[in-house]
C-alpha cells in the first residue's frame, strides 16, 4: 500500500517519486502527475487558493495557453495537477542558442500578456474568499526598506562598482493585474526542443502592479529579461518602463541583502548574479 493512498486520488500511487524541496509540501510524482500533500493543515488553504487562481487561468485564457498553467485539482486533503513536461529554464538556459532565447522572449512576453489582461473582479472574486494576500514585490514600499543601506549593501556586494544613485528613479503602482509573483527561471519550463512548456507554481500568485513580473529573471540574464518586456510591450497596451525594472531589481537586492545578512549562502549568490548582469557594472 503507498502512503498517499489515504488522499483520495482518482489514480494509482504506486511508484511514488519523492520530489526534492518544500517547505509547505512534500511533492510527489506519479505518472505525469504531481502531487503536493501540506506539511500543516494550515496550509491547506493556500492550496485551495492556488487552485482557484488556476481555475480563472483555465477559463479565461486562449486554448493555446491553457496547457502552459496548471490546471491544479484540490480534493480538501492535497493538490495535483498534470506535470508540465521539460526542464526548468534554470537548467537548460546556458545551452539555449540565440535564436531560442529570443523566440523564449517572445512566448513568455505572450503567456504574462494574457494573464495580465485577465479581469480584475473574476480574480477578485476567486480570492475575496481567502485570508493570505500575494506578497509585495516592490520593496522600497515596505516600512522598513531604508534605501541609504541597500545602497552600502549593494556598494560593498559589488565592491564599489553599483551606486544605486545611478538607478534611483520611481517604481509605477499602477497597472494593476494578476501577477504570478514568484517568475524566476525555476518556474519557468522549457521542453526538449527549447520552447517553452509553460509556467508553474501559482501560490503567490495575486493583484500587484504588472511590473511585479519583471525583475526575477534578472537572476538568470538581464538581457532575457530586457527582450521580454521589449516584446511584451509589443502587444500590451500597459508599457513596462526598463529603468523602473532596473532599479526595483537592484533596490530589492540591496533590501534583501540586509534582511539576510546572517544567511551565509545568499551574499556569494547575489555576488554570481551581479557579475552575470555586467549592465549594471559598468554604470558609474
Amino acid at each position: 500500500m503507498s502512503e498517499l493512498d489515504c488522499y483520495d486520488l482518482p489514480f494509482a500511487t504506486d511508484n511514488a517519486e519523492l520530489l526534492p524541496g518544500g517547505s509547505r509540501s512534500r511533492g510527489y510524482k506519479i505518472n505525469g502527475w504531481i502531487v503536493r500533500v501540506p506539511t500543516k493543515k494550515e496550509f491547506l488553504l493556500e492550496q485551495q487558493r492556488e487552485a482557484a487562481i488556476s481555475s480563472v487561468l483555465h477559463q479565461a485564457l486562449l486554448e493555446k495557453l491553457k496547457n502552459k498553467v496548471t490546471y491544479i485539482h484540490f480534493n480538501g486533503k492535497c493538490s495535483f495537477h498534470k506535470e508540465i513536461m521539460g526542464e526548468s529554464l534554470h537548467k537548460v538556459y546556458k545551452d539555449m542558442s540565440t535564436e531560442q532565447r529570443k523566440d523564449l522572449a517572445k512566448d513568455i512576453a505572450e503567456l504574462l500578456c494574457a494573464i495580465h489582461n485577465i479581469s480584475l473582479p473574476k480574480i477578485n472574486k476567486a480570492l475575496e474568499q481567502y485570508p493570505k494576500k500575494c506578497r509585495n514585490e516592490n520593496k522600497t514600499n515596505l516600512t522598513d526598506f531604508n534605501y541609504n543601506i541597500a545602497k552600502e549593501q549593494l556598494l560593498a556586494c559589488s565592491s564599489g562598482r553599483i551606486n544605486l544613485d545611478n538607478f534611483k528613479t520611481t517604481i509605477p503602482t499602477d497597472g494593476l493585474a494578476l501577477c504570478h509573483n514568484d517568475l524566476h527561471d525555476e518556474n519557468i519550463i522549457i521542453n526538449n526542443e527549447g520552447k517553452l512548456s509553460g509556467f508553474i507554481d501559482f501560490g503567490e500568485a495575486g493583484i500587484n502592479p504588472r511590473i511585479t513580473d519583471f525583475f526575477h529573471i534578472y537572476r538568470l540574464d538581464r538581457k532575457l529579461m530586457i527582450n521580454i518586456i521589449n516584446e511584451y510591450n509589443k502587444i500590451s497596451d500597459y508599457k513596462i518602463d526598463v529603468q523602473a525594472t532596473d532599479y526595483q531589481f537592484l533596490s530589492n537586492t540591496g533590501y534583501t541583502l540586509e534582511q539576510r545578512k546572517n544567511r551565509p549562502t545568499f551574499k556569494p549568490e547575489v555576488i554570481r548574479v551581479l557579475q552575470n548582469n555586467a549592465f549594471f557594472l559598468n554604470i558609474r
